[in-house]
C-alpha cells in the first residue's frame, strides 16, 4: 500500500496506489489521502526540491573549500602535485563522499520533518470526515508495521543516519495524542 505527490506547477497530483485502495478500510484511505492532501497543500514539493539543491550547493562549496587544505596536508605523500593533477579527483571524491553523508543526515532530517507536517494535516483535514481519524491512522500504520515488519523500536542511531520518515511507534504516538481541539487550541494547518 502506497500513495504519494509528484510533480511540480500543472503536472502536480496526488496518486494513491490501488493497492491502498483494496487494503485500507475507508477510514485508513480518508487519512492516506489526507496525509498526501499536507504535502500537496504545504507546498512540500517544492521546498524539498528548493532544501536539496540549496544543501547539494553547500556541500559542493564545502568540498571545493577543502580540497585545498587536505591536498596541502596529504597530496605529496598521496603523490599527488596539485588541485590541476587528475591524481586528486579521488580526493576530491572522498570529500564529496564524506559530505554526501552530513547531507543525507541533514536530508532525512527535512524528509521527516515534513513527514511529521502531513501527519497533522491529515488529523485536522480528516476531523469531522473520519470518526477518529487518530484511531483510523494508528490502525493503518499497525497494520502496515506487521506486514512488512517494522522494527518498532529501531536504533535511535539508525533513525538519524538512514530514517526519512517518523518511526513507526512515533507516528503512532503522535496519532493517539493529536487533539488541539480538547485543549481549546488552535490546529496548526487546517484552521
Amino acid at each position: 500500500a502506497n500513495a504519494y505527490v509528484t510533480g511540480l506547477g500543472a503536472s502536480k497530483r496526488i496518486v494513491v496506489w490501488d493497492t491502498t485502495l483494496a487494503q485500507e478500510t475507508t477510514d485508513g484511505v480518508l487519512t492516506v489521502f489526507g496525509h498526501e492532501l499536507g504535502h500537496y497543500a504545504l507546498g512540500h514539493v517544492w521546498k524539498a526540491l528548493a532544501f536539496f539543491c540549496l544543501l547539494t550547493l553547500v556541500l559542493l562549496y564545502l568540498a571545493h573549500r577543502s580540497i585545498g587544505p587536505l591536498l596541502a596536508a596529504r597530496g605529496p605523500a598521496w603523490g599527488i602535485r596539485g588541485l590541476h593533477d587528475w591524481a586528486c579527483l579521488p580526493a576530491l571524491l572522498l570529500l564529496i563522499c564524506i559530505y554526501g553523508c552530513v547531507g543525507g543526515v541533514l536530508g532525512g532530517a527535512f524528509s521527516r520533518y515534513e513527514e511529521n507536517q502531513a501527519d497533522i494535516y491529515s488529523l485536522e483535514v480528516t476531523r469531522g470526515i473520519v470518526a477518529d481519524p487518530g484511531q483510523a491512522s494508528a490502525e493503518s500504520f499497525q497494520r502496515f508495521g506487521e506486514k512488512v515488519f517494522v522494527d518498532p523500536d529501531p536504533n535511535p542511531l539508525d533513525v538519524v543516519l538512514f530514517f526519512d520518515h517518523p518511526t513507526l511507534a512515533q507516528r503512532i504516538r503522535l496519532f493517539a495524542t493529536y487533539d488541539p481541539w480538547s485543549r481549546g487550541q488552535e490546529p496548526r494547518f487546517v484552521k
